[in-house]
Parts: structure tokens; C-alpha cells; sequence
């Protein structure tokens, strides 16, 4: 006789509550029940129906049938044979305002039955219009609670700890899923810790703003490196009168192709490239004061004309080697602080629902494969070549810079617009939480 099978008999002596709640988590663990809840395990008048639920075969009641100091003998098995018929007879009985008849009805007892026993009461269920019978005498209890489904069923109500087989069995069964459950917490804890963390960060001032444009071969093949890309970003809310930002960049000169610079085994590249910043400002506004009016020698674009709605002022400029060979673009305005800052900002949240828009030459756009934006160290928006519609654009759109050499008739000019109904593409702050890199 195992531990198990001598708890049984006798543990819960008189406490008919935990004898209910064990049999209840016993249903709970079997195939083919669900949805399985007590009626009144504390007491009262629960029309022989201590838990029930639903089973496959439709509405399921249970009944417990546990005796004190239970034996084998013809007297047990005669007390549980009548408490059988009468929870079923109870449970059958037709109340008004009440759940429907059953379909289905367990009964559990701790007395052990044999085969011709269960035989028979399960008929005697099935003669009174029962589908399904279920009946768990105290050996069927015990195969389930020694089984690794039950070990936490038998420790919690007979208080029998798992032997070091039975913990090995118990996290061979249960490790993945314990594994699977702690790691969603701490995704959990992961995701929000980041949303704090991108919350506090968001309110700090824009540092960097960048446009990687990734290519599906390098830039020699797609367009002998001659091209032209900038992004165009406006702001839903001007900040201190900074309205938007157009960024980019474009060829500045090609003196070999990648052939001779790699023949020459030398890391010097005499191809070079230009990238530039306008900020459209706001006239009236904090920004406009400092770096418009009365400062000398400002730069805007060369097709561009100073109008009422804002002024376009260059406030980056750089120029860098062009390695034809690569496929990739980058492109990237604002600057770091040092003392003061050179050029007008905003806050990283202030970026959120702003509308982009990209401008290029067709050669570049017929092979881009992704366009993503960064700022701050943060991945605010990637956008995949089947979300890009390619439209005829216009020279005007450009906002060409003093050394930029390229003219309207250069290149066939497109816009990058999403393919799907909106006009503009546009960055969502609130709803989700940007990737955030450590770039050193």
C-alpha cells in the first residue's frame, strides 16, 4: 500500500470542505473536463452537487462520496452504491429556475470499488439518461495524484512532498512550461522598464536625427554614384518655432570606379559626397530670434524663396568620402551641444505623428529595400520597400544645397510616399516603444 493510497482512507477524516477541493483539482487535471468550479464547499444544500462544470459531452456534475477510516469491506461498498443513486436521483431532479438537467456526472469516493461495481453504477447512470459517467474510487484517485499532473494536488491536501524521482519527473514535464511562464513575467518587467526608460529619455532634446536608405546592390551598380536623397519632416506642433527639417545629401564628386580605387590597394577613395540640414523656422518665435534675424551669411536652399509661412535656413553642412562600393546611405542632421547649440531642436516625444516625406533620384528609388530613421539611439520608424509607393516628383521639392551640382533635368525626380492611403508616412510615439541601440 503506497502513502497515497493510506492518506486517502483516513487524512481528511470529517473535512468534507478539502475533500470537495481535492477532488475538484483532480476533475481539473483530467482530459476532456473544463470550466470546472465548486457549488458549496463550506456547507448547505447544494442538490447533491458539489462541483460542476462542463465536460465534452456537455453539462457536468460531480459528487463526493468520501467516508472516515474507509475500508474495502461490503459495508463501505454498500454506503458509496447508495450515495451514488442518491446524488444522481438528486442531481436528475428537475428544480425550477435552475441549471438543466445534466449530461454528464462524476462521482468520487475513497472507498475501493471493483470493476463490477463501477460497471454497474456507471449502467445505472447511463439507464437515467446520463451521456457520460465518470467514477474515481480511491485507486483512480491515487494514479491520478501520483502522477506528475498531481504531485501539487497531493502535497497541498495530504501533505506528501514529492521524493526526488518524482521532482525530476514533475520539472522533465512542467520545466518548459514554468521556463515559458517565468520568462513572460519578466518580459513583462523587460517592457515596461524600457517604456519608463524611453518616457524619461523622450523629454530630453534631439541630438542626432538620421536616415539609413538600404540598397539591394551597391551604389555604382544602381546609379554609377551619382545621386541625390533627402528626407522631408514636419512637425504636428512647431517647437519655439521650429516647424521641420529636410536633411540629405547627394554626390559631389566622381573620379574613379571602384575598380581602380581597389586596384590601387589603397584605403584613399577620391569619390566624395555632400550632406546637408535645412530647419524651416517660424518667423516671431524664440528659434527665429537666434539664428535669423541679424545673423549674417545664411544659406538656404538654391531653389527657394523666403515666404510668410517660415524661413528654410541651412544649419548642417558636411562633406565625406563616397565608397561607391557600399549599400547603404546615411544621412544625418542636428549636432551635440557644446556650450550652446548650432542649430534649432525639439524633444524626441515632440517627434511623434510628425509627417515625412522622401525625395530622390528614380535610380536609387527602383532599388531601395528599406528606409529606416533614427534618433537619439532610438529605431523610430523602418519602413520595407513593399510600404513605399514610388510617384513622379518634382524638382522643386528639393532643397539643393550651394555645392550641390544637381539641376531638373539631371535625373528623373520621384517622391517616396506609403503605399498604402495616407500621403505621408508619419512616427507613432504613444502606442508602442521605439528599439533603443548602444551604439558605443
Amino acid at each position: 500500500m503506497t502513502e497515497t493510497d493510506r492518506r486517502l482512507k483516513d487524512w481528511l477524516n470529517t473535512n468534507q470542505v478539502k475533500r470537495e477541493r481535492m477532488c475538484l483539482e483532480v476533475l481539473s487535471i483530467q482530459p476532456g473536463y473544463f470550466d470546472i468550479r465548486p457549488r458549496l464547499p463550506k456547507g448547505g444544500p447544494d442538490g447533491a452537487r458539489d462541483m460542476e462544470g462542463r465536460h465534452e459531452a456537455g453539462l457536468c456534475f460531480g459528487a463526493v462520496g468520501f467516508v472516515n477510516d474507509a475500508t474495502d469491506t461490503e459495508e463501505h461498498r454498500k454506503q458509496i452504491k447508495k450515495k451514488f443513486r442518491e446524488d444522481l436521483a438528486s442531481a436528475l431532479k428537475k428544480r425550477k429556475s435552475e441549471a438543466p438537467k445534466p449530461t454528464s456526472f462524476v462521482f468520487f469516493t475513497n472507498v475501493g470499488l471493483t470493476p463490477g461495481i463501477v460497471e454497474n453504477l456507471t449502467k445505472h447512470a447511463y439507464e437515467n439518461s446520463i451521456e457520460h459517467c465518470d467514477v474515481f474510487d480511491r485507486e483512480r484517485i491515487r494514479l491520478a495524484l501520483d502522477s506528475n499532473r498531481g504531485y501539487a494536488i497531493r502535497l497541498r491536501y495530504l501533505d506528501i512532498p514529492l521524493s526526488d524521482a518524482e521532482q525530476k519527473d514533475f520539472f522533465s514535464a512542467w520545466g518548459d512550461e514554468i521556463g515559458a511562464a517565468i520568462g513572460a513575467k519578466f518580459q513583462g518587467i523587460d517592457q515596461t522598464t524600457k517604456r519608463i526608460q524611453f518616457l524619461l529619455e523622450s523629454g530630453m532634446p534631439l541630438d542626432h536625427l538620421s536616415t539609413r536608405v538600404k540598397l539591394n546592390a551597391s551604389i555604382w551598380e544602381v546609379c554609377q554614384g551619382e545621386f541625390f536623397f533627402q528626407t522631408s519632416l514636419s512637425l504636428r506642433l512647431h517647437s519655439e518655432g521650429l516647424m521641420g527639417l529636410t536633411y540629405g545629401g547627394g554626390t559631389k564628386e566622381i573620379k574613379e570606379p571602384p575598380e581602380k580605387s581597389n586596384a590601387q590597394k589603397t584605403n584613399f577613395r577620391q569619390n566624395s559626397q555632400y550632406g546637408f540640414g535645412f530647419s524651416w523656422i517660424l518667423p516671431g518665435t524664440p528659434f527665429y530670434e537666434r539664428f535669423v534675424e541679424g545673423v549674417e551669411g545664411i544659406e538656404r536652399p538654391k531653389n527657394h524663396e523666403k515666404n510668410g509661412t517660415g524661413d528654410e535656413i541651412r544649419t548642417l553642412s558636411s562633406s565625406g568620402i563616397l565608397e561607391v562600393e557600399q549599400e547603404n546611405l546615411f544621412f544625418q542632421t542636428l549636432s551635440e551641444p557644446f556650450i550652446f547649440r548650432f542649430s534649432p531642436t525639439c524633444n524626441l516625444l515632440e517627434l511623434n505623428g510628425c509627417l515625412i516625406l522622401f525625395d530622390c533620384n528614380q535610380e536609387i528609388a527602383e532599388h531601395i529595400e528599406e528606409i529606416s530613421i533614427f534618433a537619439n539611439g532610438y529605431e523610430l520608424l523602418t519602413i520595407p520597400k513593399e510600404k513605399i509607393r514610388i510617384e513622379d516628383g518634382s524638382f522643386d521639392r528639393l532643397r539643393i544645397p550651394s555645392e550641390g551640382k544637381q539641376q531638373s533635368d539631371s535625373h528623373s525626380w520621384v517622391t517616396l510616399r506609403p503605399s498604402e492611403i495616407a500621403s505621408c508616412f508619419t512616427i507613432d510615439l504613444t502606442g508602442k516603444t521605439p528599439k533603443r541601440y548602444d551604439w558605443q
